[in-house]
């Protein structure tokens, strides 16, 4: 598989890994494993931002309190983008995963940056 293109290609990817590699059998709760979308412009280093674009994995670790975070950014010019607020939404908050992708594509955020291929790409396993 080679380097994501786009955003659109980013949702379809993170959404087929989240179906096909289960953190575990049975969930006994939504919340044990969801996706998170969300983004904004943000400068982190004080040498200009970017327009991030994050999807995140968030799953709880057996036995511990804490969870684990899988995160795909894509990063953006925001010149290219212009003046946006910040959004975010999460999986559990809609019947399916699918309308959970639906209503990303659907916002502002999304169809700014639909078809720019983004400068950089980061991914991130961190631990909450």
């Amino acid at each position: 598989m080679g380097k994501v293109q786009n955003c659109r290609e980013a949702i379809d990817r993170f959404i087929s890994f989240y179906e096909k590699y289960k953190v575990k059998p049975e969930l006994e709760d939504e919340e044990e494993d969801m996706l998170l979308c969300q983004y904004g412009i943000y400068d982190w280093t004080g040498k200009g931002g970017n327009f991030e674009f994050n999807l995140t994995r968030q799953f709880e670790i057996p036995n511990d309190d804490e969870f684990l975070q899988l995160s795909l950014t894509l990063l953006y010019d925001p010149e290219k983008v212009g003046e946006i607020e910040d959004d975010n939404s999460w999986s559990t908050d809609f019947e399916s995963v699918q309308k959970w992708a639906e209503n990303i594509k659907s916002t502002i955020g999304f169809q700014k940056i639909d078809g720019l291929k983004p400068h950089k790409i980061e991914i991130e396993l961190s631990k909450t």
